[in-house]
């Protein structure tokens, strides 16, 4: 007797689902039986087709960023959440750009990331920029520090601490060091760097020599 309820049960499982399939496949569009299936599996085909050149457009276009645009700096203000386990994963990544001779200015977008990067909100991202859409950057992730492997030991900064993510004239140069040479110098580096415009970098200049 428990074996004929057990078929009777697996038979009604079994219709159950049957029914949500079609249910789902109505709601999508498609037709009832093997025809929607088959029609289903081809749209799914569809998709994954248009994802992929999405993806080899996109590599394109990066490659050509690398190759013609211009360095720059771009610091991360706010992120997803990872999709940590993959290779390379999209993440939305809010950026502050910053390019010498121009303002600077905030750009939101989704970008393809390597598992391997050491990301965060207020790490600086070394990146190319369009000379003529600023919306269209690429981030150079091979030169972007990678972040320790499972089960590494490795000191918090070392000696290599990353720069300060663009800060304003106002706190570009310590008030409080009493090193004339020590600020200059920064100031100089950080104009070096394209973080400083000129303008920034001589009303700065000229803040740290009146000061003496």
């Amino acid at each position: 007797m428990g074996l004929f309820k057990g078929m009777k049960d697996l038979k009604d499982v079994t219709k159950q689902a049957k029914q949500l399939q079609e249910q789902q496949q109505a709601e999508q569009g498609f037709k009832p039986g093997m025809a929607g299936q088959f029609q289903q599996m081809g749209s799914m085909l569809d998709q994954t087709k248009q994802q992929l050149a999405e993806l080899n457009d996109s590599q394109g276009d990066r490659g050509r960023l690398m190759a013609e645009g211009i360095s720059g700096q771009g610091v991360i203000v706010g992120m997803g959440t990872p999709e940590r386990g993959a290779q390379w994963f999209n993440l939305d990544i809010d950026l502050e750009v910053h390019v010498s001779g121009r303002a600077a200015y905030r750009l939101a977008n989704q970008y393809l990331v390597p598992q391997s990067a050491q990301i965060g909100p207020g790490v600086t991202l070394p990146i190319k920029v369009d000379p003529d859409d600023q919306s269209k950057i690429a981030i150079d992730w091979d030169s972007v520090g990678a972040g320790p492997a499972r089960g590494e030991v490795r000191p918090s900064a070392g000696g290599a601490s990353p720069e300060p993510a663009a800060p304003t004239p106002a706190s570009a140069a310590p008030a409080d060091s009493g090193d004339q040479v020590a600020q200059l110098e920064r100031l100089a580096k950080l104009h070096e760097q394209g973080t400083l415009t000129d303008a920034e970098f001589e009303q700065q200049k000229a803040k740290v020599l009146s000061s003496s």
